[in-house]
């Protein structure tokens, strides 16, 4: 039992589609109990995901009490919250689901419930008693996946723009005790500030790396492949192979010069060289909509020498002892720091490793140190030296309300705005609950 209720529940969601279509489908034992806008749900899906629910280890009353038919309505109504979504982010052009992402995590599934099951043998003798094939159970699985990433897209798409929602003092107190049972023992924590210099390159170089962009230029606007030439001659590591490729990107993805240039652009259109603090670009346009640009660049950086370095490193111990003298690590960073590097991290001990191998000399420091500069690259010859100040070292216990107050404000007005959404979409959608 306990091996078939993994497969249970999982693509219990019908997709938007032609609900006349549907209704012909259904079995005639089959209950239909809501219809939202063109698609419909049944009963036995709801009671397949209370199964669900049960078999995961959730308390379900029995069939027939009131209780149970509050779970039922409960259950009903997330389903047509799911559809709402559904049918809202189909009407979206600018959604765009990542089927690669979508197959690695199908593999990963079903990977573990080989592994689980002890055998791909026995998974697919557990499909085979549910009627399902493997390569069927992979699309159901597919297919769930498909739905909660086009979710996650939707609710990022209106989140962004979302109006914020009032959350109380009350409220959050609230929360925090509800959450208070299951919290776990809060390891020991490290909030630093920094300032990270970023090695500059000298006049020479910049002139240099621009009149080689403005060489490029000219060769593309002769009529030479754009996607040839960024292959050949572009520094952007991420890109350079792809031909330059940066795919669909919408505004506040990229920094401001670059993104003012490409948002400038329509189909086919080419830039003229744009400097920004990566080095000079040149952009090409190769599709735009409403709010998105599908585009290529080909980036130029300006040459650095170990002169630049020395003279990086010259800077980053004068602010180690302006910030010794008692400057201010806000204003140092606003004056000297790349503005790519956040100016303060908290972050548990052992988290240390995910930060640059420099940064283990921090597992020794105490509140009020300094340490640094340490120096890192984020990339092939590009260095960064950072001049830290300890702000404070808590060590492990039980987490208070102040530690999760920004957690949880963050996350009750997430729900609020979630909850604005789907009563948005519930007043412009036809719903008949058959209950």
């Amino acid at each position: 039992m306990m091996k078939r209720s993994i497969l249970i529940g999982v693509g219990l969601m019908l997709a938007p589609g032609a609900l006349q279509a549907q209704l012909e489908d259904l079995d005639v034992v089959d209950r239909l109990v809501a219809i939202v806008g063109d698609s419909a749900i049944v009963q036995t899906q709801v009671q397949e995901e209370i199964q669900r629910m049960q078999l995961g280890g959730a308390p379900v009353p029995a069939p027939g009490t009131a209780e149970y038919d509050a779970l039922f309505q409960q259950v009903l109504n997330r389903f047509v919250d799911r559809l709402l979504v559904l049918q809202a982010a189909a009407r979206d052009s600018l959604l765009r689901v990542d089927d690669e992402t979508i197959n690695e995590r199908v593999t990963e599934q079903i990977t573990q419930l080989t592994s689980q099951f002890g055998g791909q043998a026995q998974l697919q003798e557990a499909l085979s008693a549910e009627a399902l094939t493997l390569a069927e159970y992979r699309e159901i699985l597919r297919n769930d996946q498909r739905v909660r990433q086009i979710e996650q897209l939707f609710y990022q798409s209106r989140l962004r723009d979302a109006p914020p929602a009032e959350v109380t003092e009350d409220e959050l107190l609230e929360r925090f005790q509800e959450a208070r049972g299951q919290l776990q023992q809060r390891p020991k924590l490290m909030t630093i500030r920094q300032v990270v210099i970023q090695p500059s390159a000298t006049d020479a170089a910049v002139d240099s790396a621009r009149a080689r962009a403005e060489g490029l230029l000219e060769r593309i606007t002769a009529g030479e492949d754009f996607a040839e030439l960024a292959r050949e001659f572009s520094g952007d590591p991420g890109s350079a192979a792809l031909g330059g490729d940066l795919g669909w990107f919408r505004r506040g993805r990229m920094v401001r010069e670059f993104e003012e240039a490409a948002f400038s652009l329509a189909d086919g259109q080419v830039s003229d060289v744009v400097q920004s603090d990566f080095g000079f670009h040149i952009i090409k346009v190769e599709r735009m909509r409403p709010g998105e640009r599908n585009a290529r660049h080909i980036l130029i950086v300006p040459e650095k020498t170990g002169e630049d370095l020395s003279t990086a490193r010259e800077v980053a111990m004068q602010i180690r002892q302006q910030a010794e003298a008692g400057a201010s690590m806000r204003e140092l960073y606003d004056e000297y720091s790349d503005p790519a590097a956040p100016d303060s991290i908290t972050f548990a001990f052992e988290q240390l490793s995910e930060l640059p191998p420099a940064y283990s000399l921090l597992r020794t420091a105490s509140a009020g140190e300094f340490v640094g500069p340490l120096e890192y690259e984020v990339g092939p010859g590009e260095a960064r030296l950072a001049v830290i100040s300890v702000t404070e070292v808590r060590e492990a216990g039980a987490y208070t309300f102040e530690d999760l107050r920004g957690q949880l404000a963050a996350q009750l007005q997430q729900e609020r705005q979630i909850e604005r959404i789907i009563e948005e979409l519930r007043a412009l959608t036809y719903i008949d609950i058959r209950m």
